[in-house]
């Protein structure tokens, strides 16, 4: 029963295992001009699906004060367009010595300057308990902003360049992030009561949704007959991908945590491939369930009491919650790029 309990638990990160084995199995069904149709299933309908189940659920209030956290905005994208780029630059510098297949570090390096994840932002922060509102705004701004920054680091970076199709990218960034959370927006005003009352699955739905897209974007990957990598220089990557994820992770979560209001919360670095962009706001009535020591060493459990001692192991109980959850596989938003 525990066993049950706890992959009922877990059943995001075992769909994760399960979509991308069985994209490794069956890859001519996810890819593009497959009959799942990925190009206009998940590029169009998956997205905007994630969007429009914000719109519902978020009230219009957090929608309109997220935009006034200027501070915590320009951290975000300076460091997401910014920093991270410019630093994963002189790592690779270093890797460069190694006999890594320089085709990887120049992956690492592209992806590395790519924009916030979309999809994935924003489902990630919902299921940590963080600020939906901001992860929508700094995911739909940086996505915008990555339009034109995205080359220019590229051209900077890698010394290559090509042609941006401006026009489509913005007008389907639009489509499918702006509008559905327009549309979500209106719909709930009309039914706000009736979704307070049945408490429908929203976040379960959209982690679902990122399923599928993470599927499709692995049939992609096992389907192309292009990819010849030795196992060395892919297992060496691995384990880079991992350590960037993790130390950029930390770093981002001290700084936040050190130099921001304490509800503000801002975790994951743009890691390559593993991608994580959740940004917490973790108010003090949003306490994630469990005990909680007091004053004099009593145990509180559901109760709301004021104290210093008691925010202060509030505080440690969601930053533990908040990392714990905080670890992703793989963003697999590009796909609309």
């Amino acid at each position: 029963m525990r066993l049950l309990e706890r992959m009922r638990k877990e059943w995001f990160m075992i769909g994760i295992v399960l979509a991308i084995a069985g994209a490794k199995l069956k890859p001519s069904i996810g890819v593009n001009g497959g009959p799942l149709k990925p190009e206009i299933t998940v590029s169009y309908i998956a997205v905007a699906t994630i969007f429009f189940n914000s719109g519902l659920s978020l009230k219009t209030e957090e929608l309109t004060s997220a935009l006034v956290h200027i501070k915590l905005h320009l951290f975000i994208q300076i460091f997401t367009l910014a920093f991270f780029p410019a630093t994963i630059w002189l790592f690779l510098q270093l890797l460069s010595i190694t006999p890594i297949n320089e085709w990887l570090l120049k992956g690492l390096q592209t992806v590395g300057c790519m924009p916030p994840p979309v999809s994935s932002a924003v489902i990630l922060t919902k299921a940590v308990g963080g600020n939906e509102a901001a992860a929508i705004f700094n995911s739909a701004f940086g996505s915008f902003l990555g339009i034109v920054i995205t080359p220019l680091l590229l051209l900077l970076f890698l010394g290559s360049s090509s042609s941006v199709p401006f026009t489509s990218i913005f007008s389907q960034l639009f489509m499918t992030v702006v509008v559905p959370l327009i549309i979500g927006q209106i719909v709930r005003r009309y039914i706000k009561d009736w979704l307070e009352r049945e408490k429908l699955p929203l976040g379960a739905v959209s982690s679902s949704v990122l399923l599928l897209i993470i599927y499709t974007t692995f049939c992609d990957t096992f389907s192309n007959p292009s990819i010849d990598l030795d196992t060395v220089s892919l297992v060496l990557v691995l384990l880079i991908i991992f350590s960037v994820q993790l130390s950029f992770m930390l770093l981002t979560f001290l700084f936040s945590t050190r130099n921001s209001n304490a509800e503000d919360r801002v975790c994951g670095p743009r890691a390559p491939l593993p991608n994580i962009c959740a940004l917490a706001h973790l108010p003090p009535s949003s306490d994630p369930p469990g005990k909680c020591v007091g004053a004099n060493n009593k145990v509180l459990d559901g109760v709301k009491t004021e104290g210093s001692e008691v925010d202060k192991a509030n505080s440690i109980t969601k930053e533990a919650v908040f990392m714990q959850r905080c670890i992703y596989v793989q963003d697999c938003t590009y796909r609309q790029f």
